[in-house]
């Protein structure tokens, strides 16, 4: 008979695996897929060794990734810390620099020979990006709160227009000044309307008052009330000062302070534009010097009620203040020097410096 042909069977596959066809089990492709799949999930042994060293491969490289990530952070640290550090010398620098520069302003301008318009007093080196502007000014375009205090009814006639015209009521503006007169007299008496120890312990603040003249415009800060002044005048402090005369000087005073104690708008805006002489700006050589308070006065009429009022006014008051700004860079400073008697024998009332880096 016919011989039947054989068909080669895969080593991987048993007998039962393969079987044999018949028109029973199916199609000829139904098979060939069945023993397909049957092959994809077959497992295929590794060696034991070769499993290990990949592991072994796979953990220092998770090693690696680690100690990168280690030398990175370090690397990135050490970077930040250097930057600071030259950021900090680079500050102390131009701090360093900016006070000698400070220095030299308030050297010229405390020179009884140097005018104030004079352009030594202003400074800058463009190449380096730096340079001051010392400013010199009569201490008596402010008000003497120590002094006002001391004058009485007068004095707090006074403040009371300031107050007023800062946007106070009036019986608000007493009450104030009655503290500020127990915060600066030199017994425990309480003024009607003011505070004394009790008040100030009632509200946890102890040892107020301290019953003597204020040492510092800032510590006016600390008297009752001064807070609804704050309100209405944040930069109240720019109007006191401790040092003086403690009158107004007229050729020093700016409009604010001229319109605030009472005189009329107008004749404020034209003493000041009169100071400045004929280009209008003040600090240069035609600025106009009254010789007498009678002289300035006349630029401001006041009516017949203002006798009080005339009685805090003066002019060329002899202490100045000198504010001498230096620049380097973008960092700033600000030496403010108060001297008395600069045109003969100097006395150093009082220095402060500022800094805005």
């Amino acid at each position: 008979g016919r011989r039947r042909r054989s068909r080669r069977r895969h080593p991987a596959w048993g007998r039962r695996s393969w079987g044999r066809w018949s028109p029973a089990s199916g199609s000829f492709t139904t098979l060939i897929v069945e023993r397909a799949k049957r092959k994809m999930t077959m497992t295929i042994s590794v060696p034991s060794g070769r499993r290990r060293r990949t592991a072994q491969r796979a953990s220092a490289l998770v090693v690696v990734f680690w100690l990168l990530a280690v030398l990175t952070m370090a690397i990135f640290t050490s970077l930040q810390l250097v930057s600071s550090d030259v950021e900090m010398i680079s500050s102390q620098k131009h701090e360093f620099r900016a006070s000698q520069l400070c220095e030299m302003g308030i050297a010229l301008a405390a020179n009884p020979q140097v005018e104030r318009y004079d352009p030594l007093l202003t400074q800058y080196n463009a190449a380096t990006a730096e340079g001051f502007r010392a400013v010199i000014r009569g201490e008596g375009g402010r008000l003497g709160i120590n002094h006002v205090l001391q004058r009485g009814e007068e004095g707090r006639l006074l403040l009371e227009a300031l107050f007023v015209n800062w946007g106070l009521e009036r019986d608000v503006a007493d009450e104030i000044i009655s503290c500020l007169i127990d915060w600066t007299d030199g017994d425990d008496l309480v003024t009607v309307g003011g505070a004394e120890l009790d008040w100030y312990e009632e509200q946890g603040f102890f040892g107020y008052p301290f019953n003597r003249p204020f040492y510092d415009v800032e510590e006016m800060a600390l008297v009752r009330g001064m807070d609804l002044v704050s309100q209405v005048r944040p930069d109240w402090r720019d109007f006191f000062t401790l040092y003086g005369s403690g009158r107004i000087d007229l050729a020093e005073a700016n409009y604010d302070l001229l319109v605030s104690v009472g005189i009329n708008p107008t004749d404020a805006e034209n003493l000041v534009r009169e100071r400045m002489g004929a280009d209008e700006i003040e600090l240069t050589e035609d600025d106009v010097q009254f010789g007498s308070v009678e002289e300035a006065l006349a630029l401001i009429p006041l009516s017949a009620g203002d006798p009080v009022l005339a009685n805090f006014f003066t002019v060329n008051d002899g202490t100045v203040r000198i504010e001498s700004t230096a620049r380097v860079a973008d960092y700033e400073k600000t030496v403010v020097m108060i001297i008395q008697n600069r045109e003969s024998t100097p006395v150093i009332l009082s220095r402060e410096e500022y800094l805005r880096p």
